[in-house]
């Protein structure tokens, strides 16, 4: 087995066992402690730990196959059933995290952001307080947005994958003359 091989299966055994802790917490599994005013709802926590399980298992599947490239991708030479699993495994993890940006820029209750920026003799810091909280919404919103677009972006780019029209069935898109 090929180096970058045994990377993929590695870190998808660490993104696997750190998903699986907030899983089985959000599960009732492990212990936690009640529930305190101001604290993220449980389903935040089961979001994140299932996009963690997800990823691990992705690149554990990516690594079996012999993805050996930089970018971890499937090899050509896949099977369309690998490629399905991979596909399915994949979809759900910007949705979720689309899901907590969503949250935590426009879910009700207050939140409090701080900043630093710098090293630690001429760090700039901004702390709780109204300016930061609007601006830490800001900042999670914009990120809820562009969550967002990258999921219909995702969902376009699989449709277009997996409803391929034949060649000789083309409907005139792509800037052909339908009438050719």
């Amino acid at each position: 087995m090929q180096t970058a091989n045994k990377i993929h299966i590695a870190m998808g055994l660490v993104g696997m066992a750190v998903g699986t802790i907030p899983l089985l917490a959000w599960l009732g599994v492990l212990p936690t402690r009640p529930p305190q005013p101001g604290d993220a709802p449980a389903w935040i926590a089961g979001a994140v730990g299932l996009a963690f399980f997800l990823a691990g298992v992705i690149a554990m599947l990516r690594g079996l196959a012999g993805a050996s490239d930089s970018a971890g991708e499937l090899p050509d030479t896949a099977p369309r059933p690998l490629r399905a699993a991979n596909d399915l495994l994949a979809m759900p993890i910007p949705v979720l995290l689309a899901l907590i940006f969503t949250w935590i820029a426009f879910g009700r209750g207050e939140r409090h952001f701080s900043v630093a920026a710098g090293d630690g003799s001429s760090a700039v810091a901004m702390g709780h307080g109204a300016g930061g909280d609007i601006i830490g919404r800001i900042a999670f919103g914009f990120g809820a947005v562009l969550g967002w677009v990258l999921v219909g972006w995702m969902i376009l780019s699989l449709a277009r994958r997996w409803f391929r029209l034949p060649p000789d069935c083309d409907p005139g898109f792509g800037g052909q003359d339908p009438q050719r």
